[in-house]
């Protein structure tokens, strides 16, 4: 096992017995920008809540930065940073307050927490709205607020599940350069699900597919392509729709 995310054989069931994954198998290097794509349902933030010890799984074995979190989910907590779909964001709070609090749960000192908020703040554009209650925040400043929360500690990887909904396309593309800078130039390992094909198009570069559980190829997004339709020159988004399609018979 390397410190990036190791996955075998992963199961998880329903209390009423049927599963949601399906005997999983991973294997993400460490410094990899990793994207996970598969329908709603397919079992990816189950997969993703068992990853960062947020969920048991019933059977498999993991790890995290060279951990399994559920032995050591200190060790790992402190390598990886999570943003989630929900944004866990205390409203009643400014986002100066709440970066500055986060480095300090980390264990930075109060000036060096300080520091990385104001850092953060702009990088994410958010200057701006930093002493605004979070409860007044436009639903793609909340969604960026929530993101960096995760980057406060400055993390080795990075699981960003669905992060730019309800961003516009400004907030978008400042998001992915903080993203990609983070992977390209300081080796962050990134595990992004989204819906949004055309984003994992240009900033990933291995992906899996997963379907009702199951993972159906896992590899580099070019091969994907290739596997899908060797004959035309396909876009991701083209070769996952007809992919699907053809599997699920819709």
């Amino acid at each position: 096992m390397d410190a990036g995310i190791y996955v075998e054989n992963l199961f998880k069931r329903y209390p009423k017995g049927s599963e949601v994954l399906h005997g999983v198998d991973l294997r993400i290097p460490k410094g990899a920008f990793f994207t996970l794509l598969g329908p709603n349902g397919a079992g990816k933030t189950t997969l993703i809540k068992i990853l960062t010890a947020l969920m048991d799984a019933d059977s498999g074995t993991f790890s995290v930065a060279g951990f399994d979190p559920r032995l050591h989910f200190q060790e790992v907590q402190r390598r990886m940073g999570v943003a989630s779909q929900s944004n866990e964001v205390d409203l009643s709070e400014t986002p100066a307050h709440l970066l500055t609090f986060q480095g300090r749960l980390f264990g930075m000192s109060a000036a060096d927490a300080a520091a990385r908020a104001v850092e953060l703040l702009t990088a994410f554009h958010l200057d701006g709205e930093k002493d605004k209650k979070a409860s007044t925040l436009s639903g793609g400043n909340l969604r960026r607020l929530h993101c960096a929360l995760a980057l406060v500690h400055r993390p080795e990887i990075l699981f960003l599940d669905e992060p730019t909904v309800g961003m516009d396309p400004m907030a978008r593309d400042t998001f992915w350069n903080v993203i990609t800078r983070l992977n390209r130039e300081e080796g962050v390992t990134v595990f992004l699900t989204t819906q949004y094909l055309e984003e994992a198009d240009k900033h990933a570069s291995e992906m899996a597919l997963m379907l009702a559980g199951k993972i159906v190829y896992a590899g580099a997004i070019a091969g994907f392509k290739k596997w899908v339709n060797p004959a035309d020159n396909l876009s991701l988004d083209e070769s996952y729709l007809e992919y699907v399609k053809r599997e699920t018979m819709i």
